[in-house]
Formats: C-alpha cells, sequence, structure tokens
C-alpha cells in the first residue's frame, strides 16, 4: 500500500514540474499583447538614460527620416509649467543644431493657505534623440522630435516660523517638438535618495 501512495506522490511531483515548465516556457508577449517599448517609457526618463549623449559624441545624426523634425538653427523653447492646473513658473530650453539641450526652471508658490512658501529652480542639459517616436494610444507621430535632459534642482521650503528646509536632488525634463517647432513636455523633481527611481513630483510643460 505503501509503495502505491509512493508510486501517485512521485507522479504528483512530476505533474507540478511539468506545469512550472509549461508556464516558463509561455510567451508572456502573445498572453498579454504587444509591449509598446516607446510607450513603457515614454514618461520614465530615468529608465532612458542611454539615450544621454556625452558632448563628445556630438552632433547627434538628424536625417528627417518619416518627417521627423529637424533642428537646423537654434531653437527656444519657453512657455510656462503647471502641476494639476497651478502655475508652477516659466521655462526656457536652449536646442542647438548639434543636438544639445540645456535648459533653465525657476518657480515660487506658496502652500497650506502661504503658511509654508516654496522656492524651486534647476539647471539640466541633454539631447536630442531622433529615434524615438511618439506613441499614444491613438497612435503614432513619426513627425515629433523627442529630446531629454537630466540636472539638478534646489528647493527651498519657508515654513511659518521662517525656519528654511533646503533640497537638493536630480531632475529631468523631456519633450516633443512639432514642426512648427512648439513643443510640450515632463518635469520630474526626484527624491534625494540614492536610488533615483524613488519617488518623483511630475510637473507638465508647454511653449506658448
Amino acid at each position: 500500500m505503501k509503495s502505491k501512495n509512493d508510486g501517485f506522490a512521485i507522479v504528483a511531483v512530476l505533474i507540478v514540474i511539468l506545469i512550472g515548465v509549461m508556464i516558463y516556457m509561455v510567451d508572456f508577449s502573445a498572453m498579454f499583447g504587444h509591449i509598446d517599448k516607446n510607450r513603457a517609457y515614454e514618461e520614465r526618463p530615468w529608465f532612458e538614460e542611454q539615450r544621454l549623449v556625452s558632448k563628445e559624441n556630438l552632433p547627434v545624426k538628424q536625417t528627417g527620416k518619416g518627417g521627423k523634425t529637424l533642428i537646423l538653427n537654434q531653437k527656444v523653447l519657453a512657455g510656462p509649467v503647471q502641476r494639476k492646473d497651478e502655475n508652477r513658473g516659466e521655462i526656457e530650453i536652449i536646442v542647438e543644431p548639434n543636438g544639445l539641450a540645456k535648459g533653465h526652471w525657476q518657480c515660487e508658490y506658496d502652500y497650506e493657505q502661504g503658511k509654508i512658501h516654496y522656492t524651486i529652480t534647476a539647471n539640466f542639459e541633454g539631447n536630442i534623440d531622433p529615434t524615438k517616436n511618439f506613441t499614444n494610444p491613438e497612435g503614432t507621430n513619426k513627425k515629433l522630435l523627442y529630446f531629454i535632459t537630466k540636472g539638478k534642482y534646489k528647493q527651498i521650503k519657508t515654513d511659518e516660523k521662517r525656519v528654511q528646509w533646503p533640497t537638493e536632488a536630480p531632475v529631468y525634463v523631456v519633450g516633443w517638438i512639432d514642426k512648427d517647432y512648439s513643443a510640450k513636455g515632463k518635469i520630474f523633481l526626484m527624491s534625494n535618495e540614492d536610488k533615483e527611481s524613488h519617488g518623483n513630483a511630475e510637473y507638465d510643460w508647454k511653449t506658448k
């Protein structure tokens, strides 16, 4: 009787192992549909730092393939910044014909009925990347030109007792430039933890 039970136990273990192997071999992309990598990381620039180019590797190659926006002369992108429909200062980004992109953002605002005051300044630098295409649920727009930048922001929080709390941490500024050189994008203020992917505040910007 014991031998028979042992046999059933062995068969059960083999079935479990077989099921595990089958699950491992399943093509998950077939189960859940095609995963568009451009969309997956569209607003996660800290996962796309490979797109940042050192100055030694400039200029960035521009071909205009597919009608992609070209930067043939220096362009200045300037406009308001908002977070949840609240004004958060002005941003200015300069894009050079060699692909270099750099800029500055500054804002001041009150919080909790004026009891807390914030001042934020940020400087950042990066480059255009014509290899990335804009994709959203409505489709793909290959004409928009992407750029990615990284830098540092400084924030000073002043409480009602006029005690100041300074913070300095990474900032990412990304955006898409259209054929008429209008543009819009995102600002991400990261935490000052060791891992930059730990928390962020997200802002929207667009040219006037």
